[in-house]
């Protein structure tokens, strides 16, 4: 399987968030309801964030989970997608599979869940990187908050400079 593999220099550029983050407290609904209004298509990436969007009758087009929160497994999420696709992407990777099947989610009657076997998380770069302008790709910051990165020609040049000094590998 081709993978594209993170190092620790990139691994420190993405611990801050890539874009907007909506702290843990009592004002977080409101704030994440009035800022993804409008968005063209929303992506959420890791479980815990679909729960929380899921929870507020929110139901993203493109859903992206591995059944884990913080690397242990949880319960199943309440099923909210018409289409789902299953791929692999080893932890600290993004894996060739895994941009071909983002990709035809984005094409594909929506909403799509996609389950990972792995690790999701460096796959919201993916969504970053092919999701049309307008688009909005949300992800947990652990014990933080809720991550939303609106999609535009800034924040897409700034993750595809990660993407392409990640080193494509072979992996087993």
């Amino acid at each position: 399987m081709r993978v594209w593999l993170l190092n620790d220099e990139l691994a420190k550029k993405l611990k801050r968030p890539l874009g907007l983050l909506i702290r843990n407290d009592s004002n977080k609904v409101a704030n994440v309801l009035s800022i993804i209004k409008g968005c063209l298509i929303l992506v959420s990436v890791g479980d815990a964030t679909l729960d929380f969007l899921l929870s507020m009758d929110v139901v993203p087009d493109v859903q992206i989970i591995d059944m884990k929160e913080k690397r242990f497994p949880r319960s199943a999420l309440k099923p909210a997608h018409r289409i789902e696709y299953h791929v692999t992407n080893p932890r600290g990777c993004i894996s060739e599979e895994s941009v071909e099947v983002f990709n035809k989610a984005l094409v594909s009657d929506k909403p799509v869940r996609i389950f990972v076997e792995g690790e999701e998380d460096l796959l919201a770069l993916v969504a970053i990187i092919f999701s049309p302008e307008g688009s909005c790709i949300l992800y947990g910051q652990p014990d933080e908050g809720l991550v939303i990165v609106k999609v535009d020609d800034n924040i897409r040049k700034f993750c595809k400079e990660i993407f392409s000094s990640m080193t494509l590998s072979e992996k087993a």
